[in-house]
């Protein structure tokens, strides 16, 4: 069982591991700020680039100013530790290699992940025992395939930004790795806590790899966010930056379940909606969209989740809009529970709470006593709120909130 986090704290690496050589493949644009960051913790740091004009360019950063901040100051200062190469052999006595080779995307938006297969390769090929951790961006389940070129390889996803790669390096929110074994992920783990004592998370391979792209996914919904709300504060001549100050103020962790319902959510989108229509605010009105038919989709999801069993006898836990109150204000699981009725099917519902709500908009539904009446009557059974997640039966369960 991988840790999840590894606790922070500086620690002294034993005598063999002081001596140990660290490899760097590829050179580019954060591969040598992170070359350059092992090499000023002391770190013998062996850098390849299969680019001579490359490896020139970086020689002529040690007396010309380098375009990313800190590099050639890096490269007079810490300099003696790193060693350039432009052939992959020179990695023979490495005992862990960062691969943080170019990875262009295809015209379907996969990454090309080419050239780190082709260095995991040659890596191997040289040096077979030594631990590869891969730190380019690649797709999710890459990981898996490179690993059957390399048994002792993991994911170290980088999280910097070009104009400060080595502020990013060095003083990071935290930091993945994605082993198979927590021995592969204590090798790297030893390298970067000489570094910084920041959060260190091991996780599974894949999980880093969608923690990677989910990350900067996110962030890319946060700057459309916040565009969309620069232009309806722009409508009505607002500070912007004076709003999203406030509503950065009450960050909120959702997890996965259902969509979004209630007597305030629904109407507030649709009410964003309107303004965006009526002021010609394009982006309101189009993100406002998106988010209706995103939640609508969910309905429709889940609806094919139940319907997949090919079973006519369907069990709901919880139709309220949330857990713990009567109320149904746009509630799927009652949407769901309405559409299955719609289409022929004989449901069981289950909510104390919510019951009576209802009852007046499911009229065919079959509302019963207890959890286990609705559990027997049931061929398949849907969770409709968080609060009944954990209940347990043999017949197929689909939950949302797993």
């Amino acid at each position: 069982m991988l840790s999840n986090p590894i606790q922070a704290g500086k620690v002294t690496l034993n005598t063999k591991s002081e001596n140990m050589i660290v490899g760097i493949c590829g050179l580019g644009k954060l591969g040598l700020p992170l070359a350059l960051v092992l090499a000023k913790t002391g770190l013998q740091v062996y850098g390849v680039d299969i680019s001579k004009e490359r490896i020139a360019e970086i020689e002529s950063y040690k007396t010309t100013q380098a375009p990313e901040p800190k590099v050639t100051e890096y490269l007079q200062k810490y300099g003696r530790n790193l060693k350039l190469f432009s052939n992959d052999k020179m990695l023979k006595d490495a005992s862990v290699v960062f691969v943080i080779t170019h990875t262009p995307s295809f015209p379907d938006g996969h990454f090309d992940i080419s050239s780190v297969e082709n260095a995991v390769k040659s890596i191997h090929e040289v040096n077979p025992d030594c631990t590869i951790a891969v730190c380019s961006n690649i797709g999710i389940g890459n990981i898996d395939k490179l690993h059957k070129i390399h048994e002792r390889i993991c994911l170290n996803p980088e999280a910097v930004a070009l104009g400060s790669v080595t502020e990013g390096f060095e003083n990071p929110k935290f930091v993945v790795i994605g082993a198979y074994t927590n021995e592969y992920a204590e090798v790297v783990r030893r390298i970067w806590r000489r570094v910084h004592d920041k959060p260190i998370y091991v996780v599974k391979p894949i999980e880093a790899e969608i923690i990677k792209l989910s990350i900067n996914f996110n962030c890319s919904l946060g700057i459309l966010f916040a565009n969309v709300i620069g232009e309806l504060c722009e409508k009505f001549d607002i500070d912007s930056s004076k709003i999203l100050d406030m509503i950065y103020k009450d960050r909120r962790d959702y997890k996965s379940g259902l969509g979004f319902s209630g007597p305030c959510f629904p109407r507030d989108v649709n009410c964003f909606k309107a303004i965006g229509i009526e002021k010609n605010a394009g982006s309101v009105q189009k993100l406002s969209t998106i988010l209706n038919d995103l939640n609508d989709y969910i309905v429709q999801r889940y609806l094919e989740k139940i319907k997949s069993y090919k079973k006519k006898e369907i069990g709901i836990l919880g139709v309220s809009f949330k857990p713990n109150v009567p109320y149904i204000y746009e509630s799927q699981p009652l949407k769901i529970a309405g559409e299955l009725i719609k289409e022929g099917y004989q449901v069981y519902i289950y909510d104390n709470l919510a019951e009576e709500n209802a009852k007046k908009v499911l009229d065919k539904a079959i509302f019963c006593p207890s959890i286990e009446k609705c559990l027997n009557e049931a061929e398949v059974v849907f969770i409709g709120t968080s609060n009944y997640s954990k209940v347990q039966t043999n017949k197929p369960i689909v939950n949302p909130w797993k």
